[in-house]
């Protein structure tokens, strides 16, 4: 293990922190979430879920650091919301498990029938007929490792001593899975505003499988005793296998050549990106400050494009011995 999770390094760069065999630490947590779907100008559905708040211990040894998550807002009210995380930080790869399945709790921020905007009506109503899941596996390999260290900034286990960077490179598998009750939309559109949706041109089902790589950069900036800056960022392209029978319409305004391109990107491509910042202070026995994630997914089934943004934001306060 010590081979694998722990290959030699610059001292120079990194503590490695191996003489600590134990950690503990509490932690806060505020999530906070967009979804979009879109078909070009004609529909557009924009929703998101109040900001979610949990708290939770974590303990750890040495390889392995596990914790639980209390959701402050599902004591109070009833949620069918499950949100699963696993990750593995060594010094040359990072391994990451995502399993999410989310079964409404949205409200209406935005929403476009055949080019009106009906979102005054509408804005900020509770809207439950959107469930999605997704599940996602992703390894990630980091270049300049013996002188970058991601732990540093992101599990708290390594100290930076000198600023460094590094180039990342790595490739997931996802499974995408989105539906939409037109009926509910349409009811509470003909309640609440007097209007009406038809939805017979559209299709808001996606059930798909994605291989995708992923590419970016991470720089870790010591720019006091015991402190670090580190942020990350990386940006993935991904082919897209569908399992919904949902074509692409061609614009009579475009080519042949530019409809094809199009079809392609609505049905078979998809982008996503990930940001991560981490302001910490690290003495060795005592650790605390601020991280931050923030993830981007996009992609569509021919007819509908998903758009998902999701950004959490953390204070914790630890201790190793």
């Amino acid at each position: 293990m010590n081979k694998c999770f722990s290959p030699p390094r610059d001292r120079n760069y990194i503590d490695v922190q191996d003489y600590y065999n134990w950690c503990g630490m509490a932690q806060v947590s505020t999530r906070f979430e967009v979804y979009q779907l879109d078909a070009d100008d004609k529909f557009v559905l924009r929703v998101s879920p109040k900001p979610r708040t949990r708290v939770g211990p974590f303990f750890g040894w040495r390889f392995a650091f596990f914790g639980y998550n209390i959701d402050l807002k599902s004591i109070f009210i009833n949620n069918d919301d499950t949100d699963l995380n696993a990750s593995i930080y060594s010094a040359a790869f990072g391994f990451d498990l995502f399993y999410r399945r989310v079964g409404g709790n949205y409200n209406i921020n935005k929403l476009i029938v055949d080019d009106v905007d009906v979102s005054k009506y509408l804005r900020g109503e509770p809207f439950d007929g959107i469930h999605m899941g997704m599940t996602r596996i992703s390894f990630n390999y980091i270049f300049n490792y013996k002188r970058y260290s991601q732990q540093a900034a992101f599990s708290q286990t390594h100290r930076q001593l000198i600023s460094a960077g590094s180039a990342i490179a790595g490739i997931q598998y996802a499974h995408n899975r989105s539906d939409i009750s037109w009926q509910q939309l349409t009811d509470k559109m003909n309640a609440i505003s007097g209007t009406t949706l038809e939805t017979s041109s559209l299709s808001a089902e996606q059930y798909n499988d994605e291989i995708s790589l992923s590419g970016g950069y991470g720089y870790n900036w010591v720019f006091a005793k015991n402190w670090v800056l580190g942020v990350e960022a990386t940006g993935s392209i991904g082919y897209l296998i569908q399992h919904t029978n949902n074509e692409y319409k061609p614009d009579a305004d475009r080519s042949k050549f530019l409809n094809d391109v199009e079809a392609v990107l609505r049905k078979n491509i998809a982008l996503g990106s990930t940001l991560r910042f981490a302001l910490l202070y690290n003495s060795g026995p005592i650790f605390t400050g601020l991280q931050g994630v923030a993830f981007y997914y996009q992609h569509g089934n021919g007819v509908m494009m998903s758009r998902d943004l999701i950004a959490s934001v953390y204070a914790l306060v630890g201790v190793n011995f």
